[in-house]
């Protein structure tokens, strides 16, 4: 099995990041590359026009849904500035719990967060099952 680096992750996110202003928003600024449980790698852009807004990485999951997976071993959004430099972002909390609510076993999804740093999502969310201690 193909072991894909955090960098290796960045670079295939930043590929899709191909910016388009409209007069009511901006789509393909972000980018993001995910691993499926099955080492694929499946890959989304992020939209936003004003009214509506989608996230990179719920294009990515929903695209390795379509291709029949629900379990993620890495995933990586990234935003490039004017210059091209280029900013790993964590998923917003929309996006965490869109994939921990995936599979349960998405709490280990390791969030690249730098080409040398990585977290696991549960630690992303601390508290996600405080209620079922209650």
């Amino acid at each position: 099995m193909k072991v894909f680096t955090n960098e290796q992750l960045i670079k295939k996110a930043a590929s899709v990041v191909r910016p388009k202003k409209t007069k009511n928003g901006i789509y393909a600024d972000v980018g993001c590359a995910l691993i499926s449980g099955k080492n694929k790698i499946y890959i989304g852009t992020c939209g936003d026009s004003g009214s509506n807004v989608f996230c990179a990485e719920k294009i990515a999951l929903g695209s390795m849904i379509t291709g029949g997976e629900y379990i993620i071993r890495k995933i990586v959004s990234v935003w490039k500035d004017e210059n091209g430099q280029i900013f790993v972002i964590p998923p917003c909390g929309n996006c965490r719990q869109l994939i921990r609510e995936t599979d349960e076993e998405n709490l280990e999804t390791q969030i690249i967060l730098d080409k040398n740093k990585a977290v696991k999502l549960k630690e992303l969310l601390p508290y996600f099952d405080w209620w079922k201690k209650q």
